[in-house]
């Protein structure tokens, strides 16, 4: 039998956002939990315990999907889609097989906004003795027959293994490029609703030159539905925010520069810019903006050292923990109050 979303009766959310976090138990780490968090109370308003390790989970629209890891060769799990307002569970058919080659693969579940549709994105990358390559494949659920059909390759090769290096917009998967160490900047975007990548790619918002940090340093944000670029500048001490104003044109608008002191403890009294890759001396060095709040404050997920979801309020220049998830969690996704059934 398919568990079920249990919510939890004493606490409920405020309307504001929930995380969706993967939790992996302590008492058994080859089990995850998946929980509804709210963000403004921290209170837990929803939990689905004991799954296997090894999922790839997303959370878009108000749905969460898991996909269980590769068993076997040639033979991959069902996907489980979650609805956290109903307690439904449902499991759609496997994906075909890879290619022969030694390959992995890394899912994106978005919507698209016009239809309301859901769609899975799969991206197998495959190495062999020449050059590493990618296929995709595609399936709508809820479509006629739930099948997997091919889909586009990407025009050059995308970042697959590092989550905080692609993002779902509402309509659209965009990845960072991984064709050359130099082109930080360059972004693939997968159109959900063609089911076909934009011939173009799309250029972030500075030149590589100006980026004064390795790629791990860079990430790309779901920010209010909007494609946010985030570059922790370690050489300025700063944490500079750009919105995709336009994609057709590329055009980007930065719409925050935050001092590393105001997000991440450990820099009050950092007075020298730090290296382009920081040692953790006892401080934080990555913060990853999760949403904006009706009031304007930003959340953010800090998983290093201890995994914490903290609000920064830019009326006040300060910022507050709202709760501590754990070194061993991630934070998946998040969807408004009044998606999850808790409000």
């Amino acid at each position: 039998m398919a568990p079920r979303f249990a919510p939890a009766p004493a606490r409920r959310s405020t309307g504001n956002g929930i995380l969706v976090a993967a939790v992996h138990n302590a008492a058994d780490i080859s089990r995850v939990d998946v929980k509804l968090v709210d963000v403004a109370s921290g209170a837990v308003v929803g939990k689905l315990d004991g799954h296997g390790t090894g999922h790839s989970i997303a959370a878009t629209g108000g749905l969460i999907c898991l996909v269980p890891a590769t068993r076997g060769k040639d033979k991959v799990a069902p996907v489980r889609v979650l609805n956290p307002a109903t307690g439904s569970v449902t499991d759609i058919p496997v994906a075909t097989a890879a290619d022969g080659k030694t390959s992995r693969s890394s899912y994106v579940f978005g919507q698209v906004p016009l239809t309301g549709e859901y769609k899975v994105l799969r991206i197998y990358t495959s190495t062999g003795p020449n050059k590493p390559t990618q296929s995709c494949e595609i399936l709508t659920l809820g479509g006629r027959g739930q099948c997997w059909r091919p889909a586009p390759s990407p025009p050059v090769l995308v970042g697959t293994t590092i989550p905080r290096h692609r993002a779902v917009t509402p309509g659209f998967a965009h990845f960072f490029t991984t064709s050359k160490m130099g082109e930080h900047d360059g972004i693939a975007s997968f159109d959900l609703a063609k089911e076909q990548w934009r011939s173009n790619l799309l250029q972030g918002p500075l030149p590589s030159t100006d980026l004064h940090c390795c790629r791990s340093s860079l990430s790309l944000v779901a920010l209010n539905g909007c494609l946010v670029f985030v570059h922790h500048d370690y050489r300025s001490c700063c944490i500079d925010m750009w919105v995709l104003a336009e994609l057709e044109k590329g055009r980007w608008l930065r719409i925050q520069s935050l001092h590393m002191r105001s997000v991440l403890r450990g820099w009050e009294e950092e007075t020298q810019p730090a290296p382009l890759i920081p040692v953790q001396r006892r401080r934080e060095i990555f913060a990853q903006p999760l949403m904006v709040l009706d009031d304007g404050r930003i959340v953010f997920w800090v998983a290093i050292p201890n995994g914490v979801v903290r609000v920064y309020d830019p009326k006040t220049c300060k910022c507050k923990d709202v709760v501590g998830m754990g070194g061993s969690c991630s934070i998946v996704g998040l969807c408004k109050g009044s998606q999850s059934g808790f409000a």
